[in-house]
């Protein structure tokens, strides 16, 4: 539904101010205060270089570096993930192995 009433102009917010806002309450709600501070000033900056139209664009050839880093993060997280199951599941093996010949373990071997 469309509201009727037309926003006033005389209340103008710069994307500076928005930026550095918007910056300090996600920086807050991530890392707190230290974050707030981080985050308004990041977004200031941001916000200042939206103003004066600097933000670049992120062309194809950044595009593709960007997905290629992101590759090989997700591989990397992949391979210490499959290493450290691994080293799970070897460690539980040999706990059962070495467990004593009466327990739990030893007879759920049999």
């Amino acid at each position: 539904m469309k509201s009727n009433q037309k926003t006033d102009e005389r209340i103008h917010v710069r994307k500076r101010v928005a930026g550095g806002t918007t910056g300090a309450v996600l920086g807050a709600v991530v890392a707190g205060p230290v974050g707030a501070l981080v985050g308004g000033v990041v977004g200031t900056v941001v916000g200042r270089a939206a103003e004066r139209g600097e933000l670049p664009r992120l062309n194809p050839p950044a595009r593709a570096k960007a997905r290629k880093s992101v590759n090989q993060v997700k591989s990397t997280v992949r391979k210490t993930a499959s290493r450290a199951v691994g080293k799970v599941e070897s460690a539980a093996n040999s706990r059962k192995e070495n467990s004593r010949p009466g327990s739990k373990a030893a007879r759920k071997r049999q």
